[in-house]
């Protein structure tokens, strides 16, 4: 990274953890890896393959889906809600809009709109926006960050692209790679139930653009119910123990669909 003022620095540790959240909490980055696929494409998918864990109400205009999770590292419950709230112009395409919302004692404190769209058999996410007012930051993925739907058991896919994000205070890029891994269907037991799920594991390598500055790299993985009225949804995630942090295991232990 080029040398900036401290509050470019400040941003650029923001945004980091920002960055590192996003694709921790959902399902591969808004996750929404999985979250949506066309119908066609579903049914003639293998019985083995990625396909079957998506939910095509998740790129639908009033979809809300609400849910409350516990992990290993803490006695408190999260909150949360995703609403899609449809088609938005944005980095020059006109993807689907979703907001995304974590509470604190029943209070929003962290708001992320992310921006993608499904297209020619492929997941594609342009971006996302956090903040209002002078916090405003809105970044752009350069070029869009393209994953295609249909995996096999064992198959990984690697996309690298520039995350440009712009603030009132300054403009910061991230160079990004992700890693992502099709572990195969896996049975799992959670408060919700039983599931037959699709397993993947994805390690996120972010970084500046100079070579000089190490690189932050998370690996997480994620289950998705291949049926049932979870079907798409990650209900359970695992951050391996890293620099010294424990591994972190997160369960969905309530959630909900519904529409405006």
């Amino acid at each position: 990274m080029k040398s900036t003022p401290a509050r470019k620095s400040n941003i650029c540790l923001a945004y980091r953890k920002r960055l590192a959240k996003v694709f921790a909490a959902s399902a591969l980055a808004a996750s929404a890896w999985g979250s949506s696929i066309a119908g066609a494409s579903a049914s003639t998918a293998s019985e083995t393959s990625s396909a079957a864990c998506t939910n095509e109400a998740d790129f639908q205009a009033g979809t809300v889906v609400e849910y409350e999770s516990r992990d290993n590292l803490s006695p408190a419950t999260s909150r949360g809600k995703t609403e899609t709230l449809g088609r938005e112009a944005f980095a020059g395409a006109n993807p689907v809009a979703s907001a995304h919302t974590s509470f604190l004692n029943n209070a929003p404190f962290f708001v992320t709109t992310t921006f993608a769209e499904i297209k020619d058999g492929r997941l594609v996410r342009y971006g996302d926006r956090h903040g209002a007012g002078a916090s405003l930051v809105t970044t752009t993925y350069l070029p869009p960050a393209s994953t295609p739907i249909d995996l096999q058991p064992g198959q990984t896919v690697t996309v690298s692209y520039k995350n440009k994000a712009v603030s009132a205070g300054a403009t910061v890029e991230f160079d990004v790679v992700e890693k992502l891994t099709y572990n195969g269907r896996e049975t799992i037991k959670t408060a919700l139930g039983t599931f037959d799920t699709c397993k993947f594991t994805n390690e996120i390598s972010t970084g500046s653009d100079s070579a000089n500055q190490p690189k932050n790299v998370v690996v997480v993985q994620n289950w998705f119910p291949a049926d049932g009225p979870y079907r798409g949804q990650s209900i359970r995630s695992v951050t391996p123990p890293a620099h010294g942090v424990a591994q972190r295991i997160t369960e969905v232990v309530k959630m909900q669909y519904g529409t405006r």
